[in-house]
């Protein structure tokens, strides 16, 4: 073998050829996921796809699962299993142990209000809506929930545990509750889809970075397979385009 032949042999055994194939997992979250929609995969199933060409490019094999899992089974896939991929995590100190995030961070959300759309007064603050003294609506056991009891003590009722129950709750007589905080992708979407007298007040309480994880388990070749991909995605401002179709 020549040298020459031999140089592009090695570097192909240096990517891909040492790689460990991906997977990417999908969570029953929309619009973050569509299983069923041609035109559109969802955010993160968007952006999955867009992974695959660059990871392709660099001899990596990749597979995005064409089922839901919830998501405490995918976090426990994640952690266990090798080139396992989830995009749209929070990051706190516990899953920093438990994952490896990606450098680069996906997208931003941020945290939002939802109101009946013939309501003509739009908070601007956490004190406007402490002003106002209405009882605020948030989902059950997230981080969304726990942040905004500690900015409206005791107008927090967080017992709702999907997302419909409330926003009809706004939308419709006799109109038991004026709010409902959650981030603005969500809620964009429902509101876009509902066909509920609803809006999302333009408002942004907080912003927070979600993220790319993948296992630790995951070899250092499609390790930086995926960092690298990612950077491409972010500096070719491919990822931007992605998230502007879902967060606006």
């Amino acid at each position: 073998m020549s040298s020459l032949t031999w140089g592009v042999a090695a570097a192909l055994i240096s990517t891909g050829a040492l790689a460990q194939p991906v997977t990417f997992l999908m969570q029953d979250s929309q619009p973050k996921y569509f299983l069923d929609n041609a035109e559109q995969k969802g955010l993160c199933g968007d952006i999955y796809h867009a992974l695959q060409v660059k990871l392709k490019e660099r001899q990596v094999e990749s597979e995005i699962q064409q089922h839901y899992l919830p998501i405490k089974r995918i976090l426990a896939t994640v952690e266990q299993d090798a080139g396992h991929v989830f995009c749209g995590s929070g990051r706190n100190e516990a899953r920093e142990k438990r994952f490896t995030f990606a450098q680069v961070p996906v997208y931003h959300v941020s945290n939002v209000l939802a109101a009946h759309v013939s309501d003509k007064f739009e908070p601007q603050s956490f004190n406007d809506v402490i002003k106002n003294g209405n009882p605020v609506g948030a989902l059950f056991g997230t981080s969304s929930a726990r942040y905004l009891k500690q900015q409206l003590p005791g107008l927090v009722n967080d017992s709702f545990k999907d997302l419909n129950t409330p926003l009809k709750l706004i939308a419709t007589p006799p109109y038991r509750l004026r709010y409902f905080y959650y981030h603005d992708l969500g809620l964009n979407y429902l509101v876009k889809t509902m066909d509920l007298p609803l809006k999302v007040i333009s408002t942004k309480f907080r912003t927070v970075p979600q993220w790319l994880i993948y296992s630790n388990h995951t070899d250092k070749a499609t390790a930086e397979a995926i960092e690298l991909s990612l950077r491409d995605m972010e500096q070719s401002g491919e990822l931007a385009r992605i998230v502007s179709q879902y967060i606006y």
